[in-house]
């Protein structure tokens, strides 16, 4: 019986002890919000801020360089961690809790309501004046569920690049590089009228332009019941790209980085690719380096997927409106032309756009009138099985049944979100 008194003392002191230490601890069902300030009002300058930045030379620079310019302008010192792009959600959601996040990161549109669902990143409060700076397509890109996420960075899409030493007139038509490819392609010289890497992202323009879609969309509404990917349109497009292969023009091994070197090389005459090569392009080629808007499928220039990229604010920062400072001083008039100068990536501001007149832009200005918005929606990331279903083309296997067996694939995923 002592014994027993015993133990009952003890577990009630500890059992107290516990609601004490419960009982003092913040409620975290409620919201931690910044302290009330007034409008225009800032909190107190951290002693530094933390951004993940993309593993590219050029934009590392140019970003470096303006971080110093804030860092002057502020004393907020700015930590410049380099985190590849595609790795940045992941890290997040598992380095945000541990308070190892940073306070800036970088992402493209179709990853945004993906990162919106995580609950990884945080809205950022506009001015009127401040939004009319940046293009409405731009806008519209980050915009989830009527909350604007991004400080737009740069607008891209893919188009022609073609060596003017090897083609004396741009073809204009599928058709016109079909034939031009036959002409042009020696293989066992590494030798290639035409080159297109076989990923979804850019064989987009073959099934959307024969009437394949991702998702039905109405007044920007995404209806992710309505797939489009393997409809007539989508294999009468796969099909139209087939051809290049039926026709030995292509090689089966194709990758980007193969593409690029032999391009850079002066082995092929056109390829497609995206703005981030014109450096490294104009540097292998000079005056011999010409763009043009993607060729006509079926009497209208192929359309082109349109992505935009943002800095987004963490929702695990300590500094959320300084933050939100820094990421629209990244994208002010001056950061945008140093950005362009440096990457050749064009800014979504129009009062920079307007001014752009180098002919070596004119393919890319010209297609991105002929683009399509990737979806924002987090339903996007199931698509890109899309990758793994041209591969199976590629090597024999029937466009119909694959596409059929692709989209039960993305739909099932779909179920699970």
């Amino acid at each position: 019986m002592i014994q027993f008194k015993k133990r009952f003392f003890v577990l009630s002191l500890l059992f107290l002890a516990v609601f004490i230490i419960v009982a003092c601890e913040p409620d975290r069902g409620e919201d931690i919000t910044a302290p009330d300030l007034k409008e225009g009002e800032m909190p107190e300058k951290p002693k530094e801020l933390i951004v993940w930045v993309n593993d590219n030379d050029n934009a590392q620079e140019a970003i470096a360089k303006r971080f110093e310019d804030f860092t002057e302008k502020t004393g907020i010192e700015i930590v410049l961690e380099v985190v590849p792009e595609p790795d940045q959600v992941q890290k997040l959601s598992l380095a945000g809790p541990a308070g190892d996040g940073p306070d800036l990161f970088f992402q493209p549109q179709d990853r945004l309501g993906d990162v919106v669902e995580q609950g990884l990143a945080l809205p950022i409060n506009y001015t009127e004046d401040e939004l009319s700076e940046y293009s409405d397509a731009a806008i519209d890109a980050f915009t989830y569920e009527g909350e604007i996420y991004g400080a737009p960075v740069s607008i891209e899409t893919y188009f022609a690049y073609y060596n003017k030493s090897l083609l004396d007139e741009v073809p204009t038509t599928i058709e016109d590089v079909y034939d031009m490819s036959l002409e042009y392609t020696n293989k066992d010289n590494d030798e290639y009228g035409f080159l297109i890497s076989p990923e979804f992202y850019y064989l987009y323009s073959f099934i959307n332009s024969n009437g394949g879609y991702i998702f039905a969309e109405n007044d920007g509404v995404y209806d992710v019941d309505d797939i489009g990917l393997n409809n007539e349109g989508s294999v009468k497009g796969l099909e139209e790209y087939m051809k290049f292969f039926d026709a030995d023009l292509l090689p089966q091994t194709l990758t980007v980085d193969v593409l690029d070197g032999l391009f850079t090389e002066g082995k092929v005459a056109m390829v497609v690719s995206g703005p981030w090569n014109i450096p490294e392009y104009l540097n292998a080629l000079g005056d011999n380096l010409g763009t043009a808007p993607l060729p006509e499928i079926g009497g209208e220039i192929a359309p082109s997927f349109v992505g935009v990229k943002s800095w987004l604010i963490s929702s695990y920062s300590e500094n959320p409106e300084w933050a939100s400072d820094l990421a629209k001083f990244l994208t002010n008039d001056d950061s945008s032309q140093l950005y362009y100068d440096m990457t050749g990536e064009l800014p979504p501001r129009p009062i920079i756009l307007d001014e752009i007149n180098e002919p070596i832009y004119e393919g890319y200005t010209q297609q991105i009138d002929h683009g399509t918005q990737m979806p924002n929606i987090p339903e996007m990331s199931a698509v890109w099985d899309m990758d793994d279903a041209i591969e199976l083309i590629i090597y024999g296997e029937d466009i119909e049944e694959v596409l059929d067996e692709t989209v039960q694939n993305i739909k099932d995923q779909i179920e699970l979100y």
